[in-house]
């Protein structure tokens, strides 16, 4: 049997079929899964640049009802 240290080094280094037979195969390590998981996700996020799909180019000082002072 292998030792818990190596299956959880597999699970890291592994493809996503590969993370899912071991996430099936392994009960009992499925907590630290997730949370390698997590820490994938959260590293893919912090890596990923922002979008600011919120810009108010040039409409400063307009008026959104169409009045103009």
């Amino acid at each position: 049997m292998k030792d818990i240290q190596m299956i959880i080094e597999e699970y890291r280094d592994a493809d996503f079929e590969t993370r899912q037979y071991l996430f099936l195969s392994h009960r009992s390590l499925r907590n630290e899964f997730l949370e390698i998981d997590q820490q994938d996700t959260a590293a893919q996020l912090s890596a990923a640049p922002a979008k600011n799909k919120c810009c108010m180019r040039g409409f400063w000082g307009q008026s959104w009802m169409g009045a103009k002072p």
